[in-house]
């Protein structure tokens, strides 16, 4: 669907120039930020993009350790890296590495960054999806399709919702979709056979789980996509009243990650029966905005590419339905406070300052409602509206 290229550095103004030259030279490309070595390696789980560019040293972890684990990996080390390296750094990897493709001068100019992104774009190979080889299912239960260049996240959510239907609605970003159970419109849960990818925050909640069990539960989401919890709820080890509400909140923050993945396809699988582990799970009484909503808090600033963190100078303004949307939906009260303070006129930076929220709570508000269609963001190159108008 679309190739994606993983600009691993701590400096947001590296991430920016990569970010405008594949917006100003490349169709169907986007970039995904780490500024961590570790939060990398995440990254490269949910996406898997197709180049990788890193600066030569990480505030966590030293270039060359990214590049070993990189090559040494199965899943990753046919993907080529481009290495951004200081002065006397650059033999450290010159010829030593057989998936560094080249080696730019630290910081990079845009035309040596477009120069390196053609000439190994040219030389790699786009694949298809691997996870859409990992299903079978009948094609002409498919009741509608698309990606999220056209529509996005909650388009697709909605589409479930108003038509009330019943299946699954897979996301096909990495080898496994992530895929969310619909009954009669309403929201179950969303798994995925990405165990790793699923539970990497949930080490307190199986702390006391017997090690076997666990691992037993790991082999049995990855064959089937049932999520641990509901294994472990079969086998007595969670009261299913419990894992009803650890389940959804895992499936929203496993759905948080497609926020700041870039450009993926869905489908819906119209289904005449759940698999067994799905068949007595409640629908959510959530709607797609709300549901929407409680994932969007799991989105991490650090996440966000670019073009996704509003000018602090700019201002907020509601979009047409906006103020309708926003009653509708239950804000916690630091969004609550945000919602009352937009007007359309005043700067992001100013709202955050006399709610007193920091800069990044605010930014991360913004994203949040702008995914939700409730604001526009009006630059601070752009003339703010009248006080009390909203955008159309």
């Amino acid at each position: 669907m679309s190739q994606k290229v993983l600009i691993i550095d701590d400096s947001l103004a590296v991430s920016k120039l990569a970010e405008g030259v594949v917006a100003q030279n490349f169709n169907n490309v986007d970039v995904l930020v780490a500024q961590k070595g570790a939060d990398a390696f995440d990254r490269f789980n949910l996406a898997q993009p197709d180049i990788i560019v890193m600066a030569d040293v990480m505030p966590d972890m030293d270039g060359e350790a990214i590049v070993y684990r990189l090559l040494n990996d199965q899943a990753t080390a046919k993907v080529p890296v481009i290495v951004l390296a200081n002065n006397g750094r650059a033999e450290l990897f010159e010829s030593r590495y057989k998936n560094v493709m080249r080696i730019l001068p630290k910081p990079p100019t845009a035309e040596a960054l477009l120069d390196a992104l053609n000439s190994t774009l040219a030389k790699h190979r786009f694949l298809p999806n691997p996870a859409k080889q990992l299903l079978f299912y009948d094609a002409n239960r498919m009741v509608y399709s698309g990606h999220t260049g056209i529509f996005s996240l909650l388009q697709a959510l909605r589409m479930a919702w108003t038509d009330r239907l019943t299946g699954v609605l897979r996301f096909f970003l990495n080898r496994y979709p992530i895929e969310i159970f619909v009954t009669d419109g309403k929201f179950m849960f969303a798994t995925t056979r990405n165990f790793p990818l699923y539970c990497r925050d949930s080490q307190a909640i199986l702390g006391q789980t017997n090690l076997g069990t666990i691992i037993e539960a790991q082999v049995a989401q990855h064959a089937t996509g049932c999520p641990i919890f509901l294994f472990l709820s079969m086998r007595g080890g969670f009261v299913h009243e419990d894992v009803v509400q650890i389940a959804r909140d895992h499936g929203q923050r496993l759905f948080a990650n497609l926020w700041t993945a870039g450009r993926i396809s869905f489908e819906f699988e119209e289904l005449g029966q759940f698999p067994d582990y799905a068949k007595n799970f409640p629908g959510s009484p959530d709607d797609p905005d709300n549901w929407a909503l409680a994932s969007l808090r799991h989105v991490k600033f650090e996440a966000l590419a670019p073009h996704q963190r509003p000018d602090p100078n700019g201002s907020p303004a509601y979009t047409r339905r906006g103020y309708e949307l926003v009653q509708k939906l239950r804000l916690n009260d630091m969004e609550a406070r945000f919602a009352t303070a937009v007007n359309g006129a005043e700067s992001l930076q100013s709202i955050a300052k006399k709610l007193s929220i920091t800069l990044n709570d605010a930014l991360l508000i913004v994203f949040r409602f702008q995914s939700l269609e409730i604001i526009d963001f009006w630059g601070s190159n752009v003339f703010s509206l009248p006080g009390g108008q909203t955008a159309a």
